[in-house]
Order: structure tokens, then C-alpha cells, then sequence
């Protein structure tokens, strides 16, 4: 990642929260974009590896009485972006693999987007 994660880290946790979960729900959505027509593979790898980091960033911020939802969501993501990570070679190389990791981006979008809208208010 070409990106210098210290400035990253600084300007996603200026955002509040919903804003944060939006710019996740924003990288899945460009990974999904990614794998419906096979390209940009190690952009579709950075934002996986971005969304970890987002993740890992916000996770500490949520208030776990208010928003345990929220929390147990994000702690799935991580699992499922792991996952993706570790076999991301076989997976972008199979094309049934690719829209199946389409189809579940934008599920994980919609889901943390409807996150979002509820922490707005």
C-alpha cells in the first residue's frame, strides 16, 4: 500500500462515525466494482487491506452498549476480509469466485450503509 497509513489513520478518525462507516461501506463498494469485471486487482487488494485498517480503527470508538450490533458486524467483516486476503490469488483468478466476493461486498455495503444512517440519527 502506497499510502502512508499514519496521515490515513489521522484524517479517517477526524470523521465521526458515521462518516467512517461510510467510507468502509465506499471501499467494498469499489471492491465489488473491481471483481463484476476482473481489473484492478491490486487496488481491490489495497482496499481490502484499507478496510482492515478502518476496521481495526474505528472498532475502539464504538460504544459497545449502544451499538454491540455494529461491533459484532465489523468483527464478521474483518474475518471475511482475511479471508479474501489469504486466498486472494485463486479467488480473483476464478470468475465465479470474483462475483461471488462481488455479491458479498455489496451486501457488507448496504449492511454497514444501513449502520450509518441509523448512528447519523
Amino acid at each position: 500500500m502506497a499510502v502512508d497509513l499514519a496521515i490515513l489513520k489521522t484524517q479517517y478518525l477526524q470523521n465521526d462515525t458515521a462518516t467512517q462507516i461510510n467510507r468502509l461501506a465506499a471501499n467494498l463498494a469499489q471492491i465489488k466494482a473491481f471483481a463484476q469485471v476482473g481489473a484492478e486487482e491490486q487496488r481491490a487488494q489495497d482496499l481490502i487491506r484499507e478496510s482492515q485498517f478502518f476496521i481495526e480503527w474505528v472498532v475502539p470508538s464504538l460504544n459497545l452498549e449502544t451499538e454491540p450490533d455494529l461491533a459484532t458486524e465489523l468483527v464478521a467483516l474483518q474475518r471475511q476480509l482475511s479471508r479474501w486476503k489469504l486466498h486472494f490469488s485463486t479467488l480473483w483468478s476464478n470468475s465465479g469466485d470474483r462475483l461471488h466476493v462481488a455479491q458479498l461486498s455489496q451486501d457488507w455495503s448496504d449492511r454497514l450503509l444501513s449502520f450509518s444512517s441509523l448512528i447519523a440519527g
